[in-house]
């Protein structure tokens, strides 16, 4: 029996190194075609001598660019500005998972070709795996030619270790060697990145996560400030642990005059209506999820909380001087029609809630970000036109740059009477799409 369990073991343990030689034969090939399909789609340039690449920017509906950040650094070559639809529609990605696979292939057969190379001749037991040159060519991209063929021989020094190489740190040592008043430089972009952002878990949708990046004294003293009022509601009587008072504090300091009476030691301290500026839900639920005790919501941009922390979150809002307003239900199946080109209020609703998501096969940008596209392009009645054009039938969702490969790509689609999407490429290439709705699931389906 012992000698059967061994042997079983070592099976499956040859079987993980096999599983693994063919992830990264399958990463590889991956990052070899997208490197073709880069270089059979040059980019374009115009009568008047404009150059039209595909970067890290958005073009609008009349396919204007402003000048964007090329996929890859100095040296490597521009591509169509549409060469990345449908590579990502081939691949089942969204598009900025397409562009970041052709920028990194670039960046390492073009500006690092000591790493392109050691990629391809890697074995199971040395030289890179794809996913690290890929992390390595991100830290090239903004280095001028001669400064990342400096940090490919950094890098490449000793192939054996490039896994365990500080890339970042040897990429700043290149850009150094290159142009020491980068050092500089380098402060003032990192200064013009601070910004603060949101972070929603769908799955937890109770709490959100807050980034910030800060000017440095900045930073400690909003830390100082924080330690401060945790402390200052432990003295009110607060026994959370310290953690869940700094982040308590947080929302005191949302509300200045709030935050201002409890640092001056006011027992009477308490939010304010003035502090709590606008709270924004678009919320989703059933009768039945208002008549249970366990009743379920659907906030958009969250994901599901249930109707008792909802309950919660519009209390302290309405105590604070906060207003809730209430739509009426939009029946997503209405085959209303109108004449004009853009869709009414109510309309714009019903597809937006019918489709979630842009409609572009691997999208996932919120409908709500997105142009409402007529399917079957809108003509103006002067210009012979038939009335009632602009229906649910033949509005769909498509983010502005799914939206333009549809208007000047050569992609085409229709919307099947199950609501699903039929789409073809420019290659004549088919691709399905079944979008999701905001719609709640109804409470028989949930408990099935």
């Amino acid at each position: 029996m012992a000698v059967t369990t061994t042997f079983q073991k070592a099976r499956l343990i040859d079987a993980a190194w096999e599983a693994r030689a063919e992830e990264h034969e399958a990463q590889l090939r991956q990052l070899r075609l997208a490197l073709q399909w880069a270089l059979l789609h040059p980019a374009r340039v115009d009568p008047d001598g404009v150059v039209a690449y595909a970067g890290w920017g958005d073009r609008g509906l009349s396919g204007d660019l402003a000048p964007p950040e090329p996929l890859a650094g100095d040296g490597a070559p521009l591509v169509a500005p549409d060469a990345p639809v449908e590579l990502a529609a081939a691949l089942g990605v969204p598009f900025l998972h397409a562009q970041q696979l052709m920028g990194d292939a670039l960046e390492l057969a073009f500006r690092l070709p000591r790493l392109w190379t050691l990629l391809g001749e890697a074995t199971l037991c040395s030289g890179p795996r794809v996913w690290q040159a890929r992390l390595i060519s991100r830290e090239t991209h903004d280095l001028s030619l001669d400064a990342a063929l400096h940090a490919d021989r950094l890098i490449c020094a000793v192939p054996d270790r490039i896994g365990l190489v500080d890339a970042r740190r040897l990429a700043h040592e290149a850009r150094l060697h290159a142009d020491p008043d980068r050092a500089v430089a380098e402060e003032d972009e990192a200064l013009a990145k601070r910004g603060v952002w949101l972070r929603r878990d769908g799955a937890a949708p109770a709490t959100t996560d807050v980034v910030m990046t800060l000017d440095t004294p900045d930073a400690e003293l909003l830390d100082a400030s924080v330690t401060r009022i945790a402390a200052d509601l432990e003295q009110l009587g607060d026994t959370d642990p310290l953690d869940v008072r700094r982040a308590r504090a947080v929302g005191v300091l949302a509300d200045p005059q709030h935050a201002l009476d409890l640092m001056s030691g006011r027992a009477d301290a308490a939010p304010t209506a003035c502090g709590t500026g606008s709270l924004d839900l678009l919320v989703h639920l059933t009768p039945a999820d208002l008549a249970g005790e366990h009743g379920v919501a659907t906030v958009e941009g969250l994901g599901a909380v249930s109707t008792r922390l909802l309950a919660d979150w519009l209390g302290r809002h309405d105590l604070a001087g906060g207003r809730v307003s209430v739509r009426a239900v939009i029946d997503l199946a209405d085959t209303r029609t109108v004449d004009s080109h853009d869709p009414p209020p109510l309309l714009h609703e019903q597809v937006v809630l019918r489709d979630a998501h842009c409609v572009f096969p691997g999208c996932r940008t919120d409908s709500r970000r997105c142009d409402l596209d007529h399917i079957t392009p809108y003509l103006d009645p002067s210009d012979g036109g038939p009335p009632g054009q602009t229906s649910g039938t033949n509005l769909a969702p498509l983010c502005r740059r799914h939206h333009n490969a549809k208007t000047h790509g050569g992609w085409t689609y229709r919307r099947r009477d199950d609501g699903s999407y039929a789409w073809t490429s420019p290659t004549q290439h088919p691709y399905d799409v079944t979008p999701v709705s905001r719609a709640p699931i109804p409470t028989g389906a949930r408990r099935a």
